[in-house]
């Protein structure tokens, strides 16, 4: 298995990218050939009318503008269904783009303001707050492969405090910053571990704190993204050794300690060193590393599971930073 794809997604941000832009004006032009009685002296009327850019609008009319329910259609294929007020979009409304996405909800103006759902063509969804067309405010992106982001975003990035939700349930809960990881935060892995760490600019930084379900504790320092050498595991009774994984691993073993439970959880700090890895697009070196962390496993353990679900979706794969 080989994390790394040229056809991938490689960092959620992209896709926001994939949002498009409105290359219609909020404004068009007043000029037109009229195929109704909707003149600017009518204060209410419904009809059709047709603009030289090839904008077609039907329905209510207030004193010769689009104003209220109707329809406008664009030379491009671009449809917008909903609310006008003085010709502009405004109120609830769907705008439909040529690519096939979607936006659901309120304008402002002219703009995607407020509380919308957009649909991106190839099915990814995000719900939340828009300013003037771009995702800023409240707001949760799902991805098609079941991963997703959720929490604070300014001007199209995450920014803020947020969760990011790996396809195995994994959970990124942290800080936010200009769209990276920033700050301290928690790991909330589905096998019920916890790891509390701090990144700086996306990257793993400091130190980090595994807390296991069995009562166990590994504390270290990253070293250029990995955790491998001077680790602290203390286990739950209080016994305290120090080391690298692998040398843990033998003393606690010759101590009698049970070495299921310790299989499982230098195999999960394995497999968070793995992820890291591949968030920073060091495809080789994760591979390696997971292949590490599943070496520790019997093919029942969750965890075990867990990196099988991985290596199915990493093709598909959309992370962050």
């Amino acid at each position: 298995m080989t994390y790394g794809n040229n056809s991938r997604q490689q960092f959620l941000l992209l896709l926001i990218l994939l949002l498009p832009t409105l290359a219609f004006s909020a404004y068009f032009s007043t000029q037109n050939i009229s195929e109704s009685d909707c003149g600017k002296h009518i204060a209410h009327c419904e009809g059709e009318r047709h603009y030289p850019d090839g904008v077609v609008y039907q329905g209510e009319f207030m004193y010769g503008q689009p104003h209220g329910q109707g329809i406008m259609t664009w030379k491009d294929g671009s449809i917008y269904k909903g609310q006008f007020v003085k010709g502009l979009r405004h109120g609830e409304g769907e705008q439909i783009f040529p690519d096939g996405s979607s936006y659901l909800g309120e304008f402002d103006h002219g703009f995607m303001d407020g509380q919308g759902l957009f649909t991106f063509a190839c099915g990814h969804e995000y719900h939340g707050m828009f300013i003037k067309d771009k995702m800023d405010g409240k707001g949760a992106i799902h991805f098609i492969n079941g991963e997703s982001y959720s929490g604070d975003w300014i001007e199209e990035l995450p920014d803020g405090d947020g969760t990011y939700t790996m396809t195995d349930g994994t959970r990124y809960i942290t800080s936010f910053r200009s769209g990276k990881r920033h700050g301290e935060g928690t790991v909330v892995f589905p096998t019920e571990d916890l790891m509390t760490t701090y990144w700086k600019k996306g990257k793993p930084a400091k130190s980090a704190r595994f807390e296991f379900k069995n009562g166990d504790q590994l504390t270290g320092n990253w070293e250029s993204g990995s955790l491998l050498n001077n680790l602290t595991y203390t286990l739950q009774s209080g016994i305290t050794v120090t080391g690298n994984l692998s040398t843990i691993e033998s003393e606690l073993l010759e101590n009698n300690i049970q070495p299921e439970n310790l299989r499982q959880n230098i195999a999960l700090v394995f497999y968070a060193i793995a992820m890291e890895y591949k968030m920073a697009k060091d495809y080789k070196k994760a591979t390696e590393i997971v292949d590490q962390a599943q070496s520790f496993l019997l093919p029942d353990d969750s965890l075990f599971k867990i990196i099988e679900k991985h290596k199915e979706n990493v093709n598909h794969d959309i992370q962050i930073n």
